[in-house]
């Protein structure tokens, strides 16, 4: 690359492709074709903010991967653009799409909560004909015989009949293991990825009753495509393609797993292979080497020959533009006939012939016009090209979901077509087996999944998903007392004095007081302006509540008065939640910690003036979704990558400069929960609880350890018991260590 800077580096488009070559070791050789985009065709775009970089692209720039020894000069004798700009014909008026489905002469759009549809009896003409609103945080959408499946990440998954479009009617609304992003279907089974919980499998011979049947933990999935038993798994951090037999639905196994050249995002089928669209930066990125030509590099279409789906094979890789940015971090892929459909977010649109499928090149394009970006109606100085959600295809016609702006139509004449079906033998659901007893613990199993635990006097109070709040008896037999109907899904519960306070998701905080009569009456209730109340924290003295409200925000509540709760205080910071961001407890009485994944923990100080107040304390770092943090006397137990450190509130040092303990060959991963000289870790990814004897800080010792099907929650010990939310497994309790159940 001469003296090129890296700075001014774009790698606009590189194919690679692995065949077999005649020569007597039937080795594989790669071929490299790099691709250029025309100035005139590039939009000029930076951001200052600090989740966001784009390589400068004021001339023509190339980056050439050089991994297969093709010199700069041979490659650049193969440049070519990413063909003709292809239009935009119209846009729908909708305001923000994240997808859209075509199912016949009719197309539906998802955004901003709403589900739009369209009749496309003439596709270049779109006409809305109805709409049915409040379905959360929408995502994905696939439709199926009149029937759509909406995900909406916390908000869970909607099934909506769209029979008569003019007036599409919410069947049921049900409650996913965690952030629901990509939806397939198979036969009677929904595969729903979850992201960092795997994959869930449910039960849809019934829409209106949709039934869990087991998990897949694929890692960070973002979506999926399932045909004759057989899913595959676009998964995110860990740049793979997971392949998983799911022909039991009740018992889906990972059979392989495939690097992929960039983060993992949507996946389609035909014949025998699979598309894989990637982004973020490719493979042997170092984190924080952002002059890495890696950097961004990772954004393309990979195709494997899946014929052996247990061991899949590379047949070509095309790449589009790098860049990085967190937040609209998605990829998707269509393929009909002789062309692949790439959404590449902020890249736009690119139509790609598959014709000679270890040949793949661009035909067309589109990016959508770059908007200004706010957030929370805030300029944040940005201009960027609204980025592609999701597409969808008819005759002659590309549909691309513009996340910040509409659904726009794109002509694309000669090329889009509507897709064939793909056969799909799909396994029937068998019988349920019975479940399997572990002499080792004793279960609760309500019909929703178990979030939260508190103890109301000697009444067990169950956070039980959609089968709302539980009051169970634990002793001499567990026993169901009494249940207590959510208004959306009961997703955790506190206890402090004679109040419970439950998370009840889009019905907000519910407060109820002990009643001698009925157990529980309603006090009172808190309304969040947007977003849904997904855990609940009630330090003493107990005049302040803690609330995670939607994906990442933070509200502290006042129930001094239970009728009339008030909002004091809110705040918000890069990354997800995901689940159970706020720490349990406070320090010294007053200090309450919360953690954003992509920007660390946060302390705010309750009692220590008129309201609560952001403290200034913040330790920056980018925390696992198994990592977290618990109350230690004075100071805080912060579980971080596989060990452990203690630290003041207020601690400066760089975590490399904190000393961290552990258990070599035992990683302590999970959200933390502290019982006298025991640590509980609940580590909802992998479905482990380990029980470790913290007496001596420095060396920390594994008492036991439980392997469990589902996602446990942060633990409650009581009564000589470790009582374990976990999700639809039930309530696991768990004789403490050294104890017979």
């Amino acid at each position: 690359m001469g003296n090129v800077p890296a700075h001014s580096i774009a790698l606009l488009g590189v194919v690679e492709t692995s065949k077999p070559v005649d020569n007597p070791s039937n080795s594989k050789q790669c071929h490299t074709t790099v691709v250029l985009l025309p100035e005139s065709k590039v939009t000029q775009a930076n951001a200052s903010s600090s989740d966001f970089t784009m390589q400068p692209m004021q001339r023509l720039t190339l980056a050439i991967v050089l991994s297969c020894g093709l010199s700069a000069a041979a490659a650049a004798e193969t440049r070519r653009d990413f063909g003709p700009e292809l239009p935009i014909t119209r846009s729908l008026g909708l305001g923000g799409a994240m997808d859209a489905a075509a199912e016949g002469d009719t197309l539906y759009v998802i955004g901003e909560g709403n589900l739009h549809v369209a009749d496309i009896s003439d596709p270049r003409a779109p006409r809305i004909v109805g709409q049915l609103r409040d379905l959360g945080n929408t995502r994905q959408i696939e439709v199926r015989d009149r029937l759509a499946y909406v995900t909406a990440r916390e908000d869970g998954l909607f099934v909506v009949d769209v029979k008569k479009p003019d007036a599409p009617t919410l069947l049921c609304h049900y409650d996913t293991i965690e952030l629901a992003t990509g939806i397939a279907l198979s036969g009677n089974v929904a595969y729903v990825a979850c992201r960092t919980a795997g994959v869930e499998l449910i039960d849809i011979s019934e829409p209106r009753r949709p039934v869990h049947l087991s998990t897949i933990r694929t890692g960070e999935a973002q979506s999926v495509v399932a045909r004759g038993g057989i899913l595959y798994a676009g998964v995110w951090g860990s740049r793979k393609l997971v392949i998983c037999d799911v022909g039991d639905p009740y018992r889906p196994v990972v059979i392989s797993k495939t690097p992929l050249d960039g983060y993992g995002d949507g996946v389609a089928l035909r014949g025998r292979h699979c598309f894989v669209a990637t982004g973020h930066h490719a493979k042997g990125w170092r984190t924080g080497d952002e002059a890495s030509p890696l950097y961004g590099a990772g954004h393309g279409l990979e195709i494997f020959d899946v014929g052996d789906p247990v061991k899949p094979v590379l047949v070509s890789r095309i790449k589009t533009l790098p860049f990085y940015r967190i937040g609209m971090d998605m990829w998707d892929v269509m393929v009909a006939g002789d062309f692949a459909f790439l959404g590449d977010t902020y890249n736009g649109v690119f139509v790609i012939d598959i014709s000679r499928i270890e040949r793949p090149h661009f035909v067309g394009h589109r990016q959508l016009a770059p908007v200004p970006r706010t957030i929370d109606g805030l300029d944040t100085g940005e201009s960027l090209p609204a980025p592609v959600g999701g597409i969808a295809l008819a005759k002659d016609t590309l549909y691309v979901a513009g996340a910040w702006t509409d659904l726009h139509v794109v002509d694309a004449t000669g090329m889009a077509r509507v897709p064939e079906k793909e056969p799909d033998q799909a396994p029937a659901i068998p019988a349920r087996p019975a479940p399997q007893v572990d002499p080792r613990y004793r279960v609760y199993q309500p019909d929703g999944q178990v979030y939260g635990f508190a103890m109301l006097g000697d009444t067990a109070l169950v956070a039980a998903g959609a089968a709302g709040l539980h009051a169970v008896a634990l002793s001499p037999e567990i026993r169901r007392l009494q249940v207590f109907p959510a208004e959306g899904f009961a997703r955790d519960v506190a206890v402090h004095g004679n109040f419970a306070y439950v998370a009840e998701s889009t019905g907000g905080l519910a407060i109820y007081r002990r009643d001698e009569e009925a157990l529980l009456k309603l006090a009172g209730r808190y309304r969040p302006a947007r977003g849904g109340v997904a855990q609940v924290v009630v330090p003493s003295p107990g005049r302040y509540t803690l609330l995670h409200v939607g994906q990442n925000e933070l509200q502290v509540v006042d129930v001094s008065n239970p009728l009339r709760p008030a909002l004091v205080l809110t705040d918000r910071h890069l990354g997800l939640f995901y689940t159970y961001a706020l720490v349990r407890g406070l320090l010294a009485d007053r200090y309450a910690g919360c953690l954003w994944h992509a920007s660390g923990y946060r302390w705010y100080d309750l009692y220590g003036g008129p309201k609560p107040v952001y403290s200034g304390d913040h330790l920056a770092m980018r925390a696992s979704f198994t990592d977290g943090m618990a109350v230690l006397d004075d100071k805080a137990l912060l579980v971080y990558r596989g060990k452990y450190a203690v630290i003041p509130r207020d601690e400066k040092r760089p975590l490399d400069k904190i000393p961290f303990y552990g258990i070599p060959g035992h990683p302590l991963n999970g959200k933390p929960t502290i019982q006298g000289d025991t640590l509980f870790l609940s580590n909802r990814v992998l479905g482990t609880v380990q029980a470790v004897d913290i007496s001596q800080i420095e060396k920390p010792r594994l008492l036991a350890e439980l392997q469990l099907d589902e996602h446990p929650c942060p633990v409650v010990v009581h009564d000589g018991n470790v009582l374990i939310p976990a999700g639809y497994q039930g309530l696991v309790v768990w004789p403490q260590v050294g104890k017979k159940p």
